[in-house]
């Protein structure tokens, strides 16, 4: 038995309709504590007009995150705006 229930996808939040072809990502999540995983499901096929479908973009982001190293915090910026003159400290 086949059963079709609403899915959207995670990346354009569009409606993925019957006969789409789609792609699902499964999340762990270790705050689950061993209940049921989550997942997001995306567009496998392009849209008129579109070079990448909706998971090959989010695979590209990904792919991006992981290779774009995080900067580090050496300080923080606090501005406050006192008569017309900016303090930074």
């Amino acid at each position: 038995m086949i059963v079709h229930c609403a899915k959207q996808c995670a990346y354009c939040r569009s409606s993925i309709v019957p006969g789409q072809r789609w792609v699902r990502e499964k999340i762990y999540d270790p705050a689950l504590n061993g209940r049921d995983a989550s997942y997001h499901r995306y567009h496998a096929d392009l849209f008129v007009g579109q070079e990448a479908s909706c998971w090959e973009k989010h695979q590209m982001e990904q792919d991006l995150a992981r290779s774009t190293p995080a900067l580090p915090r050496t300080r923080q910026i606090v501005a406050a705006m006192e008569g017309s003159q900016w303090q930074v400290t």
